[in-house]
């Protein structure tokens, strides 16, 4: 081959590649919406006055573990009343599922989970591994799943919530910056803010990003325990201890208010200005508790 000819193929070739795989790169992070149409609203008792929300993270295991919280969970939403679950990703360990025939929806998810309530999930990193897109589509297939879009937000009482996908905040921390519509702001997502777990929190630029959305409360999982921080305003949750082996914590990381190192699960009760927050361990014994109420 010529110079010539070399030089008016790899101007157009380079840049082609390049962008093949950049688009790889989106496609694999879940970066940009599948467009599949959802056929079920995504709003919950929007004008109810309460709202009582389950927070189960890194359930995917399908084992004794994830089955144990399932049922302490269930059992405490049968005593203390439940309209919602969060799922907040890891879903589906270690590969996430292949489509959505997947008996991974079953075992994992269907026959798992005795709770008669939507659940929102969003995705987490392992859920990336396989097709992402068949858990946006199994919304359409399920009764009790709910998964619109890799990034989406739907009321529920007085809480707005905003689910993001944290392996690819430059494109999801964009759908945070809108005028809050309801008197509380939930965000959730599968990696931390702040956290003592041993996956570290947010880089700085994403943590600004989320104070400027202004959310009372982030929640999260992707360390396998729970948490709770309050920092800079916002009370970070984390509830990964829905089934997969227990991480432990990095204690020189930012000061925690409560840490427990084993499995388990939140629940929170919003009540018009009022907010109740209680920890569980997998038998469905409270183990720590704090309360919010907005300013006047």
């Amino acid at each position: 081959m010529s110079a010539a000819s070399s030089s008016a193929i790899f101007p157009i070739a380079i840049p082609s590649f390049g962008l093949r795989v950049f688009q790889d790169l989106l496609e694999r992070k879940a970066c940009c919406s599948p467009q599949i149409t959802i056929h079920k609203p995504l709003d919950l008792q929007p004008e109810a006055h309460e709202i009582r929300i389950l927070l189960l993270g890194d359930t995917g295991s399908g084992d004794g573990n994830q089955r144990r919280v399932a049922e302490a969970s269930a059992k405490t939403c049968d005593e203390r009343g439940g309209d919602l679950v969060l799922l907040l990703g890891d879903n589906f360990i270690q590969e996430g599922v292949s489509g959505i025939q997947d008996p991974q929806f079953c075992s994992k998810f269907e026959d798992i989970y005795p709770h008669d309530l939507p659940f929102y999930a969003i995705l987490g990193n392992h859920d990336l591994r396989g097709n992402w897109r068949a858990q946006i589509e199994y919304t359409n297939h399920s009764e009790r799943w709910v998964m619109p879009d890799a990034n989406y937000a739907f009321r529920a009482g007085p809480v707005e919530l905003l689910g993001i996908n944290t392996t690819c905040t430059i494109c999801s921390l964009w759908t945070l910056q809108h005028p809050r519509t309801r008197p509380w702001r939930l965000v959730f997502g599968h990696r931390a803010l702040v956290t003592q777990g041993r996956h570290r929190g947010m880089n700085w630029l994403e943590q600004r990003f989320i104070r400027a959305s202004a959310p009372d409360l982030y929640c999260s999982g992707h360390n396998h325990l729970l948490e709770h921080v309050h920092w800079q305003g916002i009370d970070q949750i984390t509830s990964g201890g829905g089934g997969n082996p227990i991480h432990p914590a990095n204690l020189n990381a930012a000061p925690a208010e409560f840490l427990h190192e084993g499995f388990g699960y939140v629940w929170l009760h919003f009540a018009g200005s009022e907010l109740d927050v209680r920890f569980f361990d997998d038998h469905g014994t409270e183990i720590y508790r704090f309360q919010r109420t907005l300013p006047v």
